[in-house]
């Protein structure tokens, strides 16, 4: 990689340095940046930062970043990137696009990986794989993830029931007993049927799990509550980490599961029985 340390920074204006410096500490993020992002945050002009470039070798940015891509580390987000980088003309705007993905991801699974609790996976697992009734509020974009999860379950013997929102919610609120589960998805802000759910688990006592990215609202006064980041307010936000928590979850179950194995052969033999007719 190019080391931006080394560079001679005489004849070099305040400008600059400050350009220089900024570099400097994002070395890592810069390839899912702009020139303009640049003038931006540094507080020059963009002919300024145009200007920069000759100074230290380059002709332009896209010069620059294609050079510290093709000799960044070749961990397999790297390997990616510098196959995008490759890319030119029309090929660049969906490779850039591609390029930001990929960083976008990786930052989501670190900071899922920095702030949730393997214990936490520890109890939602054991919960999961103990219970006899698992109740599931998934809303919004994360209901397409508890499907995922309802599937893969279904294999080792464990049925979810998906809960609808709104007042559908009583019917079954109605049938939630003590020795139940509950797992609640909350992203974003605590809806109405979230603050409901755990009113009444207060009433009833039944156990629950908690998926979100909700930090500072009571949350973890659950059996088990697993952070997953999705980006910051303003940004797209991911479900990456998710379904990265739920694979864990799944995964988890499986190992400590003393007849998944014997579900799944008996899964198979039900398809070879009947391959004739429904063919996988």
């Amino acid at each position: 990689m190019i080391h931006l340390s080394d560079i001679n920074q005489e004849g070099f204006t305040k400008a600059d340095h400050l350009i220089l410096n900024y570099l400097m500490s994002n070395e890592t993020a810069l390839y899912c940046e702009t020139a303009s992002d640049i003038s931006k945050k540094v507080g020059v002009s963009l002919a300024t930062i145009g200007r920069f470039w000759p100074k230290i070798g380059f002709d332009n940015f896209k010069e620059f970043k294609r050079a510290q891509l093709s000799q960044s580390s070749t961990t397999p987000a790297s390997k990616v990137k510098n196959t995008l980088s490759s890319l030119t003309g029309s090929d660049r705007a969906p490779s850039d696009w591609m390029v930001k993905n990929i960083d976008m991801l990786v930052n989501t699974l670190e900071r899922t990986m920095k702030l949730i609790s393997p214990e936490a996976i520890e109890t939602a697992a054991g919960l999961i794989a103990q219970k006899q009734k698992i109740y599931v509020f998934a809303p919004d974009a994360s209901f397409g993830i508890a499907h995922v999860m309802k599937y893969r379950l279904r294999r080792f013997g464990i049925e979810l029931i998906l809960m609808d929102g709104g007042s559908a919610l009583y019917e079954s609120l109605n049938n939630i007993r003590k020795e139940d589960l509950v797992l609640i998805f909350c992203f974003g802000r605590v809806l109405a049927e979230t603050t409901v759910l755990l009113t009444q688990k207060s009433y009833v006592g039944f156990s629950c799990v908690i998926f979100s990215d909700l930090l500072a609202n009571g949350l973890q006064n659950s059996e088990a509550f697993l952070y997953c980041y999705r980006g910051e307010p303003t940004e797209y936000h991911s479900m990456v980490s998710l379904m990265a928590v739920v694979d864990s979850l799944i995964i988890k179950i499986a190992m400590e599961s003393f007849d998944s194995m014997a579900r799944i052969n008996q899964l198979n033999d039900l398809r070879n029985k009947y391959q004739k007719y429904i063919r996988r």
